[in-house]
């Protein structure tokens, strides 16, 4: 293709079973203590969620990184070498990780200065993934960097991603919240529901058992209307994501919808129980 589309492993791609030809994944960086990985590249999702359920409460929590702008860098310039003439950038939320400005800083370590076009999709996991789906679809039809990028940002902008949290644990130790927020929701025993919103994480319901915040998930997915697609997100949670999924399949006419195990930058945060969806809007 005359454009190359390049995303990153936040976008818990492949979604359905099969990563797109013509996609390019930039993994993110792992560390539990000392070692360090690749995510999915690695480490799997499942050995990472393997080794968060072994974890002691007091284990520091695995933490995770951008990749380097060496690393874009290297992908560009493959990319290039391999007959890329333009290049589209899609990636997670710039106020979630640093990871879209190190791909831009990575660009302008080429020597050669391609037409560039990046994209801040202000979301992640499976959103982002039909994000990137949408520009690398625009690109296998001709389109160039510029109208890859729209198509991406467009896409983007039909997505909700939503979850909820098991307990507020991780989020503490991750230094999301507060300890008066986590003694005040372990109080409670409240279940935050959140939602992605301008690229950000924010409250938006505090259910205070499992089954009612599941009930209200499934009420938000739903809440405008038979979604084009939906995909169910979970950390180590398969059945309840099953049945969600099964539920939201039904309403919409017997849809396919995925259940994806959340990526490694989603779980240091938010722990295992964890159940969520994207959703992508009709245009």
């Amino acid at each position: 293709m005359r454009t190359a589309v390049v995303t990153d492993s936040t976008s818990d791609l492949p979604v359905d079973g099969l990563q797109p030809d013509g996609l390019t994944v930039v993994p993110i960086q792992l560390f539990f203590g000392d070692e360090q990985f690749e995510d999915g590249v690695t480490l799997s999702k499942a050995d990472f969620w393997r080794r968060m359920t072994e974890m002691s409460a007091d284990e520091p929590l695995p933490t995770t990184s951008q990749p380097s702008p060496g690393a874009f860098r290297d992908v560009y310039q493959a990319l290039l070498e391999a007959g890329a003439e333009e290049i589209v950038s899609v990636h997670l939320s710039g106020k979630l990780s640093g990871t879209l400005n190190s791909a831009r800083q990575g660009a302008e370590l080429l020597a050669a200065k391609p037409p560039l076009a990046f994209v801040d999709s202000q979301t992640a996991s499976a959103a982002l993934a039909w994000t990137a789906q949408a520009a690398l679809a625009a690109a296998q039809d001709g389109a160039n960097a510029a109208a890859a990028a729209q198509a991406a940002a467009e896409t983007a902008n039909r997505t909700r991603t939503l979850l909820f949290v098991e307990t507020l644990d991780y989020l503490l130790r991750g230094g999301r919240i507060g300890r008066a927020r986590h003694l005040a929701g372990r109080l409670l025993r409240v279940r935050p529901l959140l939602e992605v919103v301008d690229g950000e994480v924010v409250d938006i319901e505090k259910p205070r058992t499992r089954a009612k915040a599941l009930q209200r998930l499934y009420t938000h997915i739903m809440a405008q209307g038979t979604p084009e697609q939906v995909a169910i997100l979970h950390g180590q949670a398969q059945a309840d994501a099953d049945a969600i999924a099964q539920q939201v399949s039904a309403a919409c006419g017997g849809m396919d919808v995925p259940t994806v195990l959340s990526s490694p930058a989603v779980g240091t945060h938010t722990g295992a129980g964890t159940v969520g969806a994207a959703v992508l809007l009709p245009s």
